[in-house]
This record gives structure tokens, sequence and C-alpha cells, in this order.
């Protein structure tokens, strides 16, 4: 039995007492990954995870953390991490910025503070709110990340991928936590020993994280923090995925072409089995040895084109925006044609089929933005809003009777 038919199997057995929630699948998929690493490990080679080398950051794929599954599975994480968005009074504006941008203080607190008055507010436009938003809702945006195998040695990695610097200060970790070159299981042989130095990114997902809190604030108040804390995605049919050391990009509606779902939307292709992650997938792995759980026959994907490179995913438009003097080359029918070719080295005749079809669950959490009817639940129009009113107003009334017919018993 092929890794792929045992993970398979498991899947089946999970489903086969009736459905389960996404959400459950996808934790019990990740806990089988655990389970079965003494069955397969020794046969079927490395584990892959994605990292941020320079900011000293990882995370783990959907799947079954082989790369011969997670490339098959979605990978909704890549898309969302990689989306580009974009008495105190009396101090000096250059003060008060940096008070609204000082390490201690949470993009949360110092939006509550920006938005108490006009002059916070126009200060951190440019600074807190555009870079809270970035960081905290794109965290990879811009960012060297990479699909790294467990056996990549930190003394392999290519330059261009860990800079000697890093590579020095990474061992400088290591030895801080007991860990040197001499250990015979050095853990700068798993991973480049970034899994032992770095730690896993934080999301905001929008105004979902802080309901309560929003709910509780005057309506000009909430419309202030709405409009500096929101994260919105605009329906747009140019989204690509940015190469920005590189400036080449691919664009995801050919990619919902190819997963057979044309009409699927932008950025992130959610009902398409093909999406701006799967394109990433094709170039920015890399391990020593070739060792993927592929056939990997046609596309060298451990040794992919763009490892070492930054990326982000953005609008075309903004594209020209942001580079006006750049120019940009597009690959999308490069990245379609290897994308053919993986899926034809692994299921032969049948490769048009699984093209447009999903392989595994992903965790839809990465799918929760403040869209139009989130905003619509936190800026009702004046219509919505007095039909509210009414309705408590009503709400009211009933529990004042029903307590007064309660007392007089």
């Amino acid at each position: 039995m092929t890794y792929r038919e045992h993970i398979s199997t498991r899947r089946r057995d999970l489903v086969a007492e009736g459905p389960l929630a996404h959400r459950l699948l996808h934790k019990a998929t990740q806990a089988i990954s655990a389970n079965i690493s003494n069955e397969v490990t020794s046969t079927m080679g490395q584990y892959w995870k994605f990292f941020n080398p320079s900011g000293l950051q990882y995370a783990d794929p959907e799947g079954m953390f082989k790369l011969g599954c997670i490339f098959f599975d979605k990978q909704p994480f890549l898309v969302r991490s990689t989306i580009a968005k974009n008495g105190l009074l009396s101090l000096p504006d250059e003060i008060l910025h940096n008070i609204l941008t000082h390490d201690d203080l949470q993009v949360f607190d110092g939006v509550c503070l920006a938005i108490t008055c006009k002059k916070l507010l126009a200060i951190a436009e440019g600074g807190l709110l555009k870079d809270g938003r970035e960081r905290s809702c794109a965290v990879w945006a811009g960012k060297q990340i990479v699909c790294l195998g467990e056996y990549t040695h930190l003394e392999d990695a290519p330059e261009s991928l860990i800079p000697s610097a890093l590579k020095t200060d990474i061992i400088e970790r290591l030895k801080a936590q007991g860990c040197g070159p001499e250990d015979e299981y050095y853990a700068g042989h798993s991973y480049a020993g970034l899994i032992h130095v770095g730690s896993e990114p934080t999301f905001y997902r929008g105004l979902l994280d802080h309901r309560k809190f929003v709910d509780k604030l005057p309506m000009p108040d909430r419309r202030l923090f709405v409009a500096a804390l929101a994260v919105t995605f605009p329906t747009r049919d140019d989204w690509v995925l940015l190469n920005t050391v590189k400036h080449e990009y691919v664009r995801a509606g050919a990619l919902a072409a190819l997963g057979g779902t044309p009409d699927a939307e932008q950025p992130f292709l959610k009902d398409s089995p093909i999406d701006l992650g799967m394109a990433l997938f094709t170039r920015f792995c890399y391990s020593y040895r070739n060792d993927t759980a592929l056939p990997n026959k046609s596309v060298n994907i451990h040794r992919g084109k763009w490892v070492g490179d930054r990326f982000a995913i953005d609008t075309i438009e903004r594209m020209k925006q942001s580079y006006p003097k750049r120019e940009w080359k597009d690959v999308t029918d490069e990245v379609v044609a290897d994308i053919e070719a993986i899926y034809q080295d692994e299921f032969d005749e049948d490769w048009e089929w699984e093209l447009t079809r999903s392989q595994g669950p992903c965790d839809p959490w990465y799918y929760q933005w403040d869209d139009d009817f989130e905003l619509e639940v936190l800026l009702p129009s004046p219509e919505m809003q007095r039909f509210r009113e009414l309705r408590e107003k009503i709400r009211y009334q009933k529990l004042v009777t029903l307590t007064a017919g309660c007392d007089s018993k």
C-alpha cells in the first residue's frame, strides 16, 4: 500500500460512521500523521513544513506532512499569510507616533487609543493602522518563505535561502539550548535547525476577534474602529501570486479554470481544488535529498525554481502601482504545465479528473474575514438599526410582562 493509499484509507475510516465538520476532520487528520509516523517514516522519508527563515517562523501544512500528500491538499495558510493589505496631545507628532507604534503596545490597544481623537487617528493612519493590518493579516507577505524538507542540514542549505550570518545566528541559538554540532542527534540536521529556534506566527482574522468589544462601542467610535481594523478582500478577477524578487506572477483565474471552477471567487479560490498555494508549491520546496513521496519525474520539485525568493498575493492593478518601473513576466502557463505534469506522474490516465477533485479537508479558519455580511452586522443601515431597536424593545416588553405574571403568582 502506498503512502497516499494509507492516508486515504484512514480518512475514509474517519467519515465511515457519518459526516464530520470540516474542522473536526482537519484536527483528526493532523492527529493521524502523528499516530502513523512510526509506520511510514522509515520507508517513506522526510516530513515537510513551511518556514520564514529570516523571521525564524514556521507553520504546519494541511494534511500528513509528506510532500506527496500535502501538495494535493489545499494549503489556505499559504494564501492567507501572503495577501498584501494595506496631556498626551500636546506632545510632538513624532513622539505620538512612537507611542502608537511602541513594541509593548499591542495593535488592538493602539487602535483603541487612536480612535479617541482625530489627531491621533491621523497620525496612526500612515503607520500603526497600515503596518498593523499588514503584519497581522498577512504575516508572510513580501517575506522569504520556503517549504523545507526535514532532512535538510543547516550546513547544506543554499546561501540564497539561509545566508551565512543567519546560519551563524541559528548555530548560536542551538548552542544556547545545549545542542552542538558534535551531538549525535544534532538539531541543525533537521529542518536546518529552524524548527528548534523558530516560532509559529499569529494571525488576525478581523473584527470577528473583537466582536464583543466592538458591539459595546457607540456608533461613531465603532465606525472608526471598523475602518481601522477591518480585514476585507475586494472581489476582483485580477488577483495574482507575485515573486517580488524575480518579478514574475501567476494568475488566480487560470488556476481556477484548471481546477474546473472558472468562477471561483478570488483570491482564495475556495471552491477550486487548485489555488495560488499550489502554484507556490511547485516552485518553493527545498531539500538536499530527493525524498518527496512523489514520482517527481517531470518537475524537480525538491529544488524549486523560486527557493530563496519573496512572495505576495495582490491584484495586477496594485502590482503596477507598487512597482511602476518594473517589468513583470507572466509565468502562469509554465506553472500550469508543472501542475499538470505532477498530476500526470501521480495519477496516470485519471490525472485530468483528479485535477478537479479536492484531495482532502482543510481548515476553514483561513477563509474567515470581514465580509459584507459581517460588516452589515457591525455597521447596520439606519433602517436595520431601527428594526433592531424595535425588536429589542419588543423583547424587553415581553420580558417585563412575563416577569410581572410570575410575580403575581
